[in-house]
C-alpha cells in the first residue's frame, strides 16, 4: 500500500511538471521571433529536453549517483536491459515531440 501512494504521488508531480512544460512551450511558441531562430517546433522541443536534463542532472546524481557504479557494468553485460532503456527513451521522445506539435496546432490544455 506504501508503493501505491508514492507511485501515485510521484505520477502527479510529474503530470503537474509535463503540464507546466506544455504550457511554457505554447507561450514559446507565440513569443515573436523564437519561430525564426528555432525554425521549427521539433527544435523546440529538443532544446527543451536538453535544458530539462541539465537541470535535472544535478538532482539525480545526488539522489542515484552512489548507484552508477553498478549500473555500468549491468548495462553492458545485459542487452536487454541496454535494448529496453534505449527504445523507452526513445519512444518518450518520439511521444512527447509528437505532443508539442500537437500543441501548436491546438491549446495545451485541450
Amino acid at each position: 500500500l506504501d508503493f501505491a501512494w508514492s507511485a501515485l504521488i510521484t505520477a502527479s508531480i510529474a503530470n503537474l511538471f509535463a503540464a507546466f512544460k506544455g504550457q511554457e512551450n505554447s507561450k514559446l511558441m507565440t513569443t515573436p521571433g523564437i519561430s525564426d531562430r528555432l525554425e521549427n517546433v521539433g527544435n523546440q522541443f529538443a532544446l527543451t529536453t536538453i535544458l530539462a536534463f541539465i537541470i535535472s542532472l544535478p538532482l539525480m546524481l545526488v539522489k542515484e549517483g552512489s548507484k552508477l557504479a553498478d549500473f555500468g557494468p549491468l548495462y553492458s553485460s545485459t542487452p536487454v536491459l541496454a535494448f529496453n532503456l534505449i527504445a523507452s527513451g526513445l519512444w518518450f521522445y518520439g511521444y512527447n515531440e509528437l505532443a508539442t506539435m500537437t500543441i501548436k496546432k491546438t491549446s495545451a490544455v485541450t
